[in-house]
């Protein structure tokens, strides 16, 4: 019978406790700051680097990009949408930002709903979701500041640059050996453009003289008929066709009698033997 006062006593203990259920969602737990919740998105600070798109595991984010009107080497964010039918909110696309342009905010609720197109949060929905978080709310007059300051910064080196170039081209003016240097470049341009100027155009009168005396000089190359006859007369009276056969004969003949020159010398050799 003790025991039994004794476990009644411990449930009677809880009346006099605060209640621990909370009437969701007319109610809603404050959750830590790092507690992994749904993202948050920065247009402003968004690099288009893609990073956060390649690490995700789910390939549930996905973003374009376009360029810049002021700055045409730099891109800026045009679309960024994240599918949470699939996102498991492990946090990596934070971790790999370069620019904490997407954080992770304290937010549980609005992932439970009837309709998946639901799941579907753009760009807008993304940059509106002001819930705090483990991240540092930007400062406005702070970002205005920084803007200022890059301005003036930009401002001053472009007017350092500009006196610069006024110092140079003062000093290069009053220095005699910056000067002759320059009259030595320029006097090769002189020359250049004086050899590549054309020609003045002659008077009507020689022009018509010159055409006359290449004309002259064509018609003396050009050999006339009695020219042609004189070289023609200077060729080699032509042997008639009689003459030919008759001299091919001769050494036809010539070439078929017997050399006796031999055996003239063979008997005078005989002679001389016995006279010995």
């Amino acid at each position: 019978m003790f025991r039994l006062l004794k476990g009644f006593g411990v449930t009677l203990n809880y009346f006099t406790k605060k209640n621990i259920t909370i009437q969701y969602p007319e109610e809603k737990v404050n959750m830590p700051e790092r507690f992994r919740g749904i993202q948050r998105f920065f247009p402003d600070k968004c690099i288009v680097c893609d990073l956060c798109v390649k690490i995700c595991p789910t390939d549930v984010i996905t973003l374009t990009g376009k360029k810049d009107k002021d700055n045409p080497k730099k891109k800026i964010i045009d679309t960024y949408n994240i599918d949470f039918q699939g996102c498991i909110l492990c946090d990596f696309c934070t971790e790999v930002c370069p620019t904490d342009a997407i954080v992770m905010t304290a937010r549980y609720d609005n992932l439970s709903e009837f309709n998946r197109a639901a799941h579907f949060k753009d760009i807008t929905w993304l940059t509106d979701n002001h819930e705090p978080g483990n991240y540092t709310e930007p400062d406005p007059e702070a970002e205005a500041q920084e803007k200022a300051a890059k301005e003036a910064k930009a401002k001053a080196k472009a007017e350092a640059r500009a006196n610069q170039t006024k110092t140079t081209e003062k000093t290069e003016a009053t220095d005699p050996a910056t000067q002759s240097r320059a009259q030595v470049k320029a006097t090769p341009k002189q020359d250049e453009a004086a050899s590549t100027k054309p020609a003045p155009q002659a008077d009507a009168k020689t022009s018509s003289q010159t055409k006359e005396d290449a004309n002259e000089a064509k018609t003396k190359m050009i050999p006339s008929t009695t020219e042609k006859e004189a070289v023609e007369g200077k060729k080699e009276p032509e042997i008639p066709a009689e003459t030919t056969k008759e001299t091919k004969h001769e050494t036809n003949e010539a070439s078929s009698k017997p050399d006796e020159s031999p055996r003239k010398s063979d008997e005078g050799q005989a002679e001389r033997g016995d006279k010995l």
